[in-house]
């Protein structure tokens, strides 16, 4: 038998039976297979890396390249920031207060294409209430409940919640924020 084909004794340490059986099925294997193909002679030194020109940053740009670049990233903040409500345009802004330092604000985007307003209530200060229970944004006409536009709950006293109104705003005379089912206010605005 020629080198590389020894018997398998010549090439493993003893082990055990188990062991010896699958050496000898994977050597009996190797013996079968054919040597790979040879090399081309091409391969046989590996091709030289490209050459690149590196370009030098003059001194003198580097703090134009910064500026520009610090430009450029707080022009995009600014962009993003403007347009960040989903491309809806704010149509006005009412402010609510009530007592113990309860506010809330209330983003008014432009009627969409169904006729509704869509908002944005975002709510601080008011008192949680027990689970299941809620409290509800009405509009007022003449300073009592007029229509609902919509109920949401808090989290250790503020929420941000989007609501909508299908109302015409010039038929009300304000918004207020009542525990639902009541109307006693805990928030109120005196303008539409």
């Amino acid at each position: 038998m020629s080198d590389d084909r020894r018997p398998l004794d010549d090439l493993i340490d003893p082990v055990g039976d188990d062991e010896r059986a699958r050496l000898e099925r994977v050597h009996a294997l190797l013996l079968e297979a054919e040597p790979p193909p040879e090399l081309s002679p091409a391969l046989v030194e590996p091709p030289a890396p490209p050459r690149v020109k590196v370009v030098p940053l003059l001194r003198r740009y580097r703090l134009t390249v910064i500026a520009v670049a610090a430009t450029l990233a707080v022009g995009l903040f600014a962009a993003g920031y403007l347009t960040g409500r989903d491309g809806r345009t704010l149509d006005r802004q009412v402010a609510m207060a009530g007592p113990n330092g309860a506010r809330a604000t209330i983003d008014v985007f432009e009627v969409d294409a169904a006729g509704n307003w869509p908002m944005e209530l975002r709510v601080s200060g008011l008192r949680d209430l027990l689970p299941g229970k809620r409290y509800a944004l009405w509009l007022t006409r003449n300073g009592k409940l007029a229509d609902p536009c919509g109920t949401f709950a808090v989290a250790d006293g503020s929420a941000s919640v989007p609501l909508n109104a299908p109302y015409r705003f010039r038929d009300y005379t304000g918004w207020v924020v009542v525990k639902a089912g009541s109307s006693d206010f805990v928030l109120r605005t005196a303008t539409v």
